[in-house]
């Protein structure tokens, strides 16, 4: 008789296939490890957004399903309350861009939220829509340079940028809303942290739980690893800052 194994661990051994500095592999790898550490590899089903978030399946070894444009916390609301319906105890996530979350599905995250639907969404803030070229995005900054902003973001013309943390823990329905970022050991230890206070808040049945991960993007930004870290830490961090915005699993 064949006997197999249950691997340690979710994530898979694949090849690297972001661009050189990018932050999605630490923050996927952080992911896997939460699941891995609150014992959810069998009952997980992750969401994957369009753009750069959606290789996801390519590295963790659970259900996954790729969502159209905007639509991940649609979908992930729909296979939630679909196991629901069957008395079925799942554990459902999503991985976005900033762009997916907050513009193109600005909608559909809202309203999940306003909602309380009791699922959990990590979203990649890297103000700039990565995957298609660097257009400006939902959370481009005042004076930012990207292929569709040329002279910089404009605040008078195409407005401010959206503060996605702080707009979610507004919602009635939030549990949970956190930002944090990975340019430091600090930080990624802090951000393994709020993704696993996140999920715990699902699985409590708390309602809806977010955190927004700052990330770097060298290749639109047109900086070394080592220098987009720097924008993050000096820059960004300050426009956006790291921190807890509500969190009722305390109250």
């Amino acid at each position: 008789m064949q006997v197999y194994s249950t691997p340690k661990s979710i994530k898979k051994d694949s090849k690297f296939t972001f661009c050189p500095g990018c932050d999605h592999g630490l923050a996927i790898k952080l992911t896997a490890e939460v699941i891995d550490e609150l014992n959810l590899r069998e009952k997980t089903l992750a969401v994957a957004s369009s753009g750069c978030s959606v290789f996801l399946y390519n590295f963790l070894d659970v259900d996954c399903i790729e969502s159209p444009h905007g639509r991940a916390a649609a979908v992930a609301t729909g296979a939630k309350r679909a196991f629901r319906a069957q008395n079925k105890d799942r554990f459902v996530f999503t991985y976005q861009g900033d762009g997916d979350f907050a513009s193109i599905g600005l909608g559909e995250s809202l309203h999940s939220a306003l909602r309380g639907e009791n699922i959990s969404i990590i979203c990649i803030n890297n103000t700039n829509y990565g995957m298609t070229g660097g257009q400006m995005g939902p959370t481009s900054t005042i004076g930012q340079i990207t292929t569709t902003s040329p002279l910089g973001r404009n605040k008078n013309y195409h407005g401010f940028p959206i503060k996605a943390a702080e707009h979610i823990a507004l919602c009635e329905g939030t549990a949970f809303s956190a930002r944090c970022t990975l340019y430091d050991i600090k930080n990624i230890i802090n951000t393994k942290k709020q993704i696993k206070r996140a999920f715990d808040c699902q699985l409590k049945g708390l309602g809806f739980s977010f955190v927004e991960i700052l990330s770097s993007c060298p290749t639109n930004w047109k900086l070394s690893p080592k220098d987009a870290h720097k924008k993050i830490e000096n820059e960004l961090s300050k426009i956006y800052p790291i921190g807890i915005f509500k969190d009722i699993s305390n109250d």
